[in-house]
C-alpha cells in the first residue's frame, strides 16, 4: 500500500504553470491579477487540521489546491488565515478562477457569513 503524500510547494508550482498553459487568455490574465505567493493554510478535513496551498485571492476569497481531492476549490479565508469553507471540488484552475469571479459581489465582500444566491 502506498503512502500519502501531500503535494509540495514546487510541484504545484509546476501544476499550475501547466493548467495555465491551457487556459484562455483572459483566464491567465485574471489568475496573474488574483496570484499570491503560494502560502500553506488549514482546512478542517473530517475533525482534522491539515494544510492546502492558497494560490490566489480576490478580497476574503482564496482559490485554494486541494491535494486530497487532486483539485482547485473557492473558500473564504478565515480571520485566521484558514480555510472557512472548505469544498471538494476537483476543478482546474480554470474553474476555479471563473467559479471565484462569478460570486455575487456581496459575498466577496462579507466573506463566510454571506449566502450564495
Amino acid at each position: 500500500m502506498n503512502r500519502w503524500i501531500p503535494i509540495s510547494r514546487d510541484e504545484l508550482e509546476e501544476l499550475v504553470s501547466a493548467q495555465l498553459t491551457e487556459c484562455s487568455p483572459e483566464h491567465a490574465q485574471q489568475f496573474a491579477r488574483l496570484r499570491v505567493p503560494f502560502r500553506a493554510v488549514s482546512v478542517i478535513r473530517d475533525g482534522v487540521s491539515e494544510s492546502v496551498f492558497i494560490v490566489a485571492q480576490l478580497e476574503e476569497m482564496a482559490i485554494y489546491y486541494e491535494d486530497v481531492e487532486d483539485g482547485f476549490n473557492v473558500s473564504a479565508v478565515a480571520p485566521d488565515g484558514s480555510i472557512a469553507t472548505p469544498g471538494f471540488e476537483q476543478w482546474t484552475i480554470a474553474d476555479a478562477i471563473q467559479h471565484l469571479l462569478a460570486l455575487p459581489y456581496d459575498c466577496v465582500r462579507r466573506g463566510p457569513t454571506s449566502s450564495l444566491r
